[in-house]
């Protein structure tokens, strides 16, 4: 009976979620995680930080680098962090268990849940964030027979409670994937000790060139010969690069931030020649 009340006040939104785990585990099947999603359509969770836990052992059990999770905790740049304290987590979409497979152990797992937001739709939250049949969320959150409400507590998934491995967030074993990668980590190191710069607005490829062999960039306030993150949040990728040079002076490219070659383009999932992206730079 305890089982069900705390459910149903999650749902109403009475109790907060969370996962503290505790000095030994950093995930127990008593905890409970709300998937947020960003304006990026970026998926993380929180991780109440618990004693006897670190930032570099949270690091590893989430499959990630200590430079990666501070990138997405800059607050916590600091040298002791205070119990309680609040850890965005990214959560990439494999990692989300959506279907129980046979195998599947409640005991293994911790459930996710994700409170709708105004515009929400069910073909939005099954088609886009999820990837699994509205049937399936309908049948978990029977309560939404009624409709669609902002606020509401819908469960989504489980996360294992042994974390996320690594092979999950560097699937893509591409020599040109793998050369983002290692940039990434160059541009993630010195992100610990440089103000990061923003820039939204539109980026442009040559679909008539043949080189999709080499990573580089185009771009007017990042110096030669420095690192930029180019995310396109249509597709949610994310592509590391040099920058070359700066954008030429031309019609071309008039309103357009960053100019990028075609592998960069294809690794973004650019369709047409001009796209929307956002770019990260060191000034």
């Amino acid at each position: 009976m305890r089982i069900v009340w705390c459910l149903w006040c999650c749902l109403l939104g009475y109790l907060p979620l969370k996962a503290t785990g505790d000095s030994l585990h950093y995930l127990s099947p008593k905890d409970t995680l709300q998937l947020v999603v960003d304006e990026w359509q970026q998926k993380y969770v929180i991780h109440y930080l618990e004693k006897g836990q670190t930032l570099y052992s949270l690091a590893r059990f989430y499959g990630l680098r200590l430079t990666e999770l501070l990138t997405w905790n800059p607050e916590w740049r600091t040298d002791v962090l205070p119990q309680g304290a609040a850890i965005r987590i990214p959560l990439p979409d494999e990692a989300l268990v959506c279907y129980r497979p046979p195998s599947f152990a409640d005991s293994a797992h911790v459930p996710v849940y994700y409170r709708i937001r105004k515009h929400d739709t069910f073909y939005g939250l099954s088609k886009r964030l999820f990837h699994m049949d509205a049937d399936t969320i309908l049948a978990r959150n029977p309560f939404l027979n009624d409709g669609l409400k902002p606020g509401q507590l819908i469960h989504v998934g489980w996360l294992s409670i042994h974390g996320i491995p690594d092979s999950l967030r560097r699937r893509r074993r591409h020599p040109l994937w793998q050369e983002s990668y290692e940039l990434r980590d160059r541009f993630l190191a010195e992100a610990m000790s440089r103000p990061v710069s923003t820039q939204k607005g539109a980026a442009y490829w040559n679909r008539d060139s043949d080189n999709f062999r080499s990573l580089f960039a185009l771009h007017d306030a990042a110096p030669r010969g420095s690192i930029i993150a180019i995310t396109n949040p249509m597709t949610r990728r994310q592509v590391f690069v040099k920058v070359i040079g700066k954008v030429p002076e031309s019609p071309f490219f008039d309103n357009v931030i960053v100019v990028v070659s075609p592998a960069v383009a294809k690794m973004l999932g650019a369709i047409d020649p001009r796209f929307f992206v956002e770019v990260e730079f060191f000034k």
